[in-house]
């Protein structure tokens, strides 16, 4: 009888650890959400699977399909470089670098074979911005800052929201998009009537910065084509963290950053 009691005794023992080893076994084997930047920095050997901030842009397909033709939006970009030069005071000193940097990014894009023009701001802001037709504008004070691999990860990312035509999608939600696509049409020159009054609808836009302010969501795909991008181009990607020093959404868009670094690196 007491022999029975002491099996039974520790076979209840036996259960109870196999049952605690289980229920430890399914809390550490569950699957994690986060992306810490410690987690990022070892994600090369993590076998756990995170969530993709980037899932909505692996397989998207770029075209100029129901905005402006190819053609249009390069008129487009050359008028409203003509009012960015009213606006602005460009600058050749650091411009050498630009264009090589930049360009390097350009043809590593997902868009290489639009002529991709750089410009540099005279200006006290450290700032970049794209309008269509490839124009690319970065600031003098961003340049004396930026190394470069910083640099290109900026002028990347501009790359990136031509790829997406992201100005033009912003332009297409225009009431006066129809005007506006028609005077590009009829457009043979700078005189005359029809250059005029596409430059003063141009001038506001340029003015009131419509065509250089983007959503969350294109800001994230412009991150990410770019740190993309400039990986093709032979940069060292961990300079993407610069770009977002002033975005309000600074740590999210960094951390997004390195977990498609680590994915880069796993393949």
């Amino acid at each position: 009888m007491k022999r029975n009691k002491l099996q039974l005794n520790f076979a209840l023992v036996i259960l109870t650890l196999l049952c605690a080893i289980t229920v430890r076994t399914a809390v550490f084997t569950k699957p994690s959400i986060y992306r810490s930047s410690a987690w990022l920095g070892e994600a090369k050997t993590a076998t756990i699977e995170f969530d993709d901030p980037y899932s909505d842009f692996r397989n998207a397909r770029y075209s100029n399909a129901g905005l402006l033709s190819e053609a249009d939006e390069i008129k487009l970009g050359m008028q409203l470089h003509r009012e960015v030069t009213k606006r602005f005071r460009l600058t050749d000193v650091g411009l050498d670098r630009v264009e090589r940097l930049g360009q390097r990014c350009a043809r590593a894009s997902l868009r290489p074979n639009l002529l991709y023009k750089f410009h540099v701001i005279q200006a006290r802001e450290i700032n970049g911005f794209s309008l269509p037709g490839g124009q690319v504008y970065v600031t003098s004070a961003l340049l004396r800052l930026a190394n470069d691999n910083e640099l290109a990860s900026v002028l990347a990312h501009e790359v990136g929201h031509i790829v997406a035509r992201h100005s033009l999608k912003t332009l297409r939600q225009k009431q006066d998009y129809n005007e506006i696509a028609k005077s590009l049409g009829e457009l043979t020159g700078v005189a005359g009537d029809v250059a005029r009054d596409l430059g003063v609808a141009l001038g506001q836009m340029v003015g009131e910065g419509f065509l250089a302010v983007h959503t969350r969501d294109e800001e994230r795909e412009a991150d990410f084509l770019g740190v993309r991008g400039m990986t093709r181009a032979g940069f060292d990607p961990q300079g993407m963290g610069t770009l977002f020093s002033d975005h309000p959404d600074a740590q999210e868009r960094i951390e997004n950053t390195r977990y498609e670094i680590a994915r880069m690196r796993r393949r």
